[in-house]
């Protein structure tokens, strides 16, 4: 077996040179089966991805490393190839491998060079997502798969505003960005709430569960548990169910969203008031306010629409765990 690392290039630079370093530390015979290529614009992880699984399917392990945009790019050259990913998290938010990675290597992250070869690979399920003007058109450019947490609503307000933040600071650290971005979430529960319409095939019913021009503030759809530098949404999520768990947060008085935020963050949220949550297959999310515009996210991409469309793909993408560690 070979491995391709794709590297975000713009990592933090203390982080890319300890991986280089564990690299660096493998015996001869293991250095000579792994390539690096760094990513030189958006997209190019993607491209590199495509083009890796194309020429040699499964006889190459590609191995992310970088945060949940790094992830993103890379598992959409992926999906439904033959070609096992395993992730690196370097990232500011590395919510995907929260879910993939047990604590002592999510927090050891360079371990994992060392048990390249030990890694298990499992099949996991994908979320797709396909956005749409007013008129029905469909939008390529805002639609394409999601692994971890697709979401709509004042979270992603929040993650645009803590990535303005980070910016103008340069920081680029885990703490600095859940930081800011709770900081944001509360400024903005005073301020937003969306107009929704959804529609939601669920799992063990045949009918669908529906709403109509209510107000919400966030609507999270789940493959994985975590979002937004660790807030956990789904905290009874599985990545290799056939299912998505699916969170909408109603538009509440200003301290009951104060009470269910800190709930929502660390997953004790499931029964309060205001929060509904459902098992489904697919479904529609429709925007009802004037701007005729959805805000939403896909592992951190941000995405706009009138309407979208989303489903589940069970199996689609193969994933490397620690052995004897379920997702």
């Amino acid at each position: 077996m070979r491995y391709l690392f794709i590297i975000n290039s713009i990592c933090d630079p203390k982080k890319l040179h300890k991986l280089e370093n564990a690299i660096a530390a493998l015996d001869e015979n293991t250095r000579a089966l792994i390539e690096l290529r760094y990513t030189q614009y958006a997209g190019h992880a993607m491209e590199i991805a495509t083009e890796i699984s194309d020429l040699y399917d499964e006889k190459v392990t590609i191995v992310a490393c970088g945060g949940d945009g790094t992830v993103h790019e890379v598992v959409n050259g992926m999906a439904y190839r033959s070609t096992p990913l395993v992730v690196i998290p370097l990232g500011t938010s590395n919510d995907f491998a929260r879910s993939v990675l047990p604590a002592h290597i999510f927090n050891n992250p360079t371990k994992i060079v060392s048990m390249l070869k030990e890694i298990k690979i499992v099949p996991i399920d994908l979320i797709r997502i396909d956005s749409y003007d007013v008129l029905g058109n469909h939008l390529p450019m805002w639609s394409e798969f999601c692994v971890n947490v697709a979401s709509i609503g004042i979270d992603t307000q929040a993650l645009l505003d803590a990535d303005e933040v980070l910016a103008k600071k340069r920081k680029q650290s885990y703490a600095s960005k859940t930081g800011i971005y709770f900081k944001s979430v509360l400024k903005l529960l005073k301020l937003r709430s969306y107009r929704l319409d959804y529609n939601l095939e669920l799992v063990d019913s045949d009918v669908n569960e529906i709403s109509e021009n209510e107000k919400f503030l966030t609507i999270s759809i789940c493959n994985g548990k975590y979002y937004g530098a660790g807030f956990c949404p789904a905290p009874n999520a599985k990545m290799d169910d056939g299912v998505l768990d699916i969170c909408a947060v109603e538009k509440l008085t200003w301290w009951k969203s104060i009470k269910t935020l800190f709930k929502y963050k660390n997953g004790r949220h499931i029964g309060c008031q205001g929060v509904r949550v459902f098992k489904a297959t697919s479904g529609i999310i429709t925007c009802k306010d004037n701007s005729f515009q959805l805000l939403g996210n896909c592992d951190t991409k941000i995405f706009h629409g009138h309407r979208i469309r989303f489903e589940v793909f069970p199996e689609a993408l193969n994933v490397g765990i620690v052995p004897n560690e379920k997702v």
